[in-house]
Parts: C-alpha cells; sequence; structure tokens
C-alpha cells in the first residue's frame, strides 16, 4: 500500500484530481455562457461522467440478468422435481395396474376351475439368473401346501411343489431340468413327454420327446397336460409347438416347447391343494 501511494500512477492520478476540483471551483462563477474554465470542466469532466455512466449501466444489466439467471435456474430445479415426482407417480400406477390385472386373473382362473381347491402365493425369492426355472413363494404348510402341489398363473401351468416349509415352498417350473411331464397335443390327442433342457431353459422353453411319427401334429399345435405320472391332472394348458423335428434315430418326433407362461416374470401364483 505504501508503494501504491509513491507510484507515478497515483502521483498523476492526484494532479488531475486537483485540476478538476480546481476548474470545478471557478466554474461556478455565475455567468450567461460557459466561461473558459468551466468548458474545460465540461470537456475534461464529460467523458468521464460517460465513463462512469456505461459502467454503471454495464453493471446494472449484469446484476440484472444474473438475478435473472437465478431465477430461471430456480424455475428449472422446481420443474425437474415436478417431472420426477410425475414420474414416481406414473411408475406405482403401472405398478398397481399391472399387479390389478395379475390378481384379476388369477382370481378368474379360480372362479373358472371350482374343481379345485387353491390357494394364491406370491414369489419372494428365485435363483440367480434370468429365469424362473426355481423360485420360492409366500406360502406353506401352515396354509395347506403340499410336496407335488400343482402351480399356474391364469396363462397356464408352472410346475410343482418341489419343497414346503411352515411359511414357504419351493417350486420346480417345468423348464427346470429336473422337470418332467407327460403332454397330450390338443388337436390331434396323441402323447408325449416334456422335459426341462439346459439349453433351452435359457430361453424360457423346453423340449417335447417320444412323439410319435405317426402323429399329424404341427407347429403351433397347442399341448396340455396328459394326467400321467401322479403330480399334473389332465386338461391344464402348458404351452405349444414351437419348432418340430425328427430324433437322431429317426422314430420320433421331438419338439421345442415355448410354455404359456411367461418364465421371466412371475409374481403371483396359484397353488392347487390337493
Amino acid at each position: 500500500m505504501h508503494n501504491f501511494f509513491r507510484s507515478k500512477f497515483f502521483i498523476i492520478l492526484s494532479i488531475i484530481t486537483v485540476i478538476i476540483l480546481i476548474l470545478m471551483a471557478v466554474s461556478t462563477i455565475q455567468g450567461d455562457k460557459a466561461n473558459f474554465a468551466g468548458d474545460a470542466v465540461g470537456t475534461i469532466v464529460s467523458p468521464v461522467q460517460k465513463m462512469f455512466r456505461g459502467i454503471g449501466e454495464a453493471t446494472d444489466n449484469f446484476f440484472s440478468r444474473f438475478r435473472s439467471n437465478s431465477s430461471y435456474r430456480t424455475e428449472n430445479e422446481a420443474l425437474k422435481e415436478q417431472i420426477k415426482k410425475l414420474e414416481e407417480e406414473t411408475r406405482e400406477l403401472y405398478q398397481v395396474r399391472n399387479e390389478n390385472e395379475r390378481l384379476t386373473g388369477l382370481l378368474s382362473l379360480k372362479e373358472n376351475s371350482p374343481q379345485y381347491d387353491m390357494v394364491g402365493a406370491r414369489v419372494v425369492a428365485k435363483d440367480p439368473g434370468a429365469w424362473y426355472s426355481m423360485f420360492k413363494i409366500d406360502k406353506g404348510t401352515r396354509d395347506g401346501i403340499h410336496k407335488n402341489d400343482v402351480v399356474l398363473t391364469d396363462k397356464g401351468l408352472v410346475g410343482y411343489i418341489y419343497e414346503v416349509g411352515t411359511t414357504w415352498s419351493t417350486v420346480l417350473s417345468i423348464i427346470d431340468t429336473k422337470s418332467t411331464l407327460g403332454v397330450i397335443v390338443e388337436r390331434t390327442g396323441d402323447t408325449a413327454v416334456i422335459e426341462g433342457s439346459i439349453s433351452l431353459m435359457n430361453e424360457g422353453k423346453c423340449h417335447l420327446f417320444y412323439l410319435s411319427r405317426e402323429a399329424e401334429v404341427a407347429e403351433g399345435d397347442f399341448l396340455e397336460t396328459a394326467g400321467l405320472g401322479g403330480i399334473y391332472p389332465e386338461g391344464l394348458y402348458v404351452g405349444k409347438i414351437k419348432s418340430l423335428s425328427v430324433d437322431a434315430q429317426g422314430l420320433y418326433y421331438e419338439a421345442v416347447v415355448e410354455p404359456a407362461v411367461d418364465f421371466s416374470r412371475i409374481s403371483e401364483v396359484m397353488v392347487i391343494r390337493k
């Protein structure tokens, strides 16, 4: 600070300031016309005044834009919050709608199948992977469920109760490699066997074997349980033939079966209590 007062800039600025003050004092002398001193003051001061006025206007414009930008930012944040809230509400509505559709389907299944004693259950856990080849539900012996009880949805057959606890059960689905069931082709009445396959399980499908070469079946034919084996009752919808071929020995048809149930999305099921 001491060096500033001794600098050339400060000295020159001080001299100019003194001159301006002297000229301003002289210019206060009354007269009809601007005297030489007044004119000199006007000539010197006007650019300075103009400069400071310009600085003031620029400063005012800057703060005006700053206030405007702050207002925009505040409004933008408020809009983002509104959008986030609307997205959450929309997601909740979709969840409620989807759950309502599933539960309505299960209720309809129960009402349309009075010959079965059914109880609804919710999926609470599943094995790692994208497909529900084996999963747990929140009902067990306390709810009247036993081993080998059949599990299904309003779309079709899921599988059966593989293991049961007091308040939980494990479901083995028809796409699991440990699953086997007898089926019948609805259109022709021909019988065959469906088994889970490692390769097809990863696609949510299963394998059909032992379909007679004499059978007049075709891709797209529907399959239902044959009532053989002691677990599945007759007439439960399983799925349809996706592709048809002949086995390596040329003795039987074999096929890829597309189940009626989407085994990548199972939330609620019905259990047929025996």
